[in-house]
């Protein structure tokens, strides 16, 4: 869902470059609506997901887009603001969230058809200001609080300028978004208010969280970041511990859980990892060489399919051991996300839209 470096320069470029917009002269993306267009469906894309019998995608200026065609046509739903979007997440067939720059959360109620503003990154450090001062006032001998006040004015210093690049829900009440430097933040009212959790996160060095995704045990996840991050987090305890058996100190950029229960990342370079025992020891994963791998996504049938931000799409049939590259990469151009299509097809998100690519038999 974002990159760095090298290949950053290019796509962390398109990600975060858009948060300095919000606040040119009369131009305000928190206070502009999505603007109907015919071409959404071929503006950039960054993420493509399928709920239920529906696909998603979200982009550049607000840009939501629905298919209930598996992909062959696309409806631009109703946005309020005109941030970039960078992630998606249905938990029915009407309850939905969206995240992206600016610290926005999006939430619709029918189906995707529809956008409110739930929250916003303005919220994000004035009201992690009084969350954290009234921490330090009932507990005057805790140093932790005293640092996070300090990050929240320089959040408010800062303006709405930070994306959150993840969102997920466990239940209609219950769920998650995570993003650039650390931030993160709970709700347990289904998106009515939102919590800062970041003096429970082990990141004191406040990298960005990229994705995340379940472990077996209910409740668990694997979250992978910058600069190596690697956190296990429980939501039952509402705690991510940092995992300190990191294979490589290059930012992660995607993960995706195995069919066998082992999670399997990729990051800068075309690094590749895996893991079976929560991140205590790791194998390399062998694989051909390729660019920043940026999505991952695991097929009905257990098979793995990476994909790389230059375009190349890679398979595995052993639960991610190993991967090969297709026949179908560099097909749909560069990728920022992919996701199954119906039969053989993978719908791929990308700079010039919705593309599509087909898996060898």
């Amino acid at each position: 869902m974002a990159i760095r470096k090298v290949l950053l320069g290019a796509l962390l470029g398109a990600l975060l470059i858009p948060c300095t917009l919000a606040y040119a002269d009369g131009y305000d993306v928190l206070n502009l609506p999505a603007s109907p267009t015919t071409m959404a469906d071929k503006a950039p894309l960054f993420v493509v997901r399928k709920f239920g019998d529906r696909y998603f995608a979200a982009g550049d200026r607000g840009h939501i887009i629905y298919s209930d065609d598996d992909g062959k046509t696309w409806t631009q739903a109703s946005v309020p603001v005109r941030s970039t979007l960078l992630d998606v997440f249905f938990l029915n067939d009407k309850l939905g969230w969206a995240v992206g720059h600016e610290g926005v959360i999006l939430h619709s109620s029918d189906g995707g058809l529809s956008w409110e503003l739930q929250y916003d990154g303005l919220r994000y450090g004035e009201e992690g200001l009084a969350f954290y001062s009234k921490l330090a006032a009932e507990n005057p001998e805790d140093e932790l609080y005293p640092y996070m006040i300090g990050e929240m004015e320089f959040a408010i210093e800062q303006g709405a300028d930070k994306p959150f690049f993840g969102v997920v829900f466990y239940d209609e009440n219950h769920g998650h978004a995570a993003g650039a430097y650390g931030m993160i933040v709970v709700t347990r009212d289904g998106g009515k208010t939102w919590q800062h959790v970041l003096h429970h996160m082990e990141n004191d060095d406040f990298y960005h969280i990229f994705d995340f995704t379940p472990l077996p045990e209910p409740g668990r996840s694997f979250l992978v970041g910058e600069a190596g991050l690697l956190l296990v987090g429980d939501i039952n305890e509402e705690r991510a511990v940092r995992v300190h058996s990191v294979p490589w100190e290059g930012s992660f950029f995607t993960a995706v859980a195995a069919a066998d229960g082992a999670v399997v990342m990729g990051g800068l370079r075309g690094r590749m990892f895996r893991t079976t025992d929560e991140g205590h020891s790791w194998t390399v994963v062998e694989k051909p060489p390729s660019s920043a791998l940026v999505a991952l996504t695991r097929l009905a049938d257990g098979t793995l399919i990476a994909g790389g931000v230059a375009g190349e799409i890679l398979m595995s049939k052993d639960d991610g051991l190993s991967f090969v590259m297709t026949p179908a990469s560099y097909t749909a151009g560069p990728i920022f996300d992919l996701t199954p299509g119906a039969g053989d097809s993978l719908i791929i998100a990308g700079p010039k839209g919705i593309k599509s690519a087909t898996l060898p038999q």
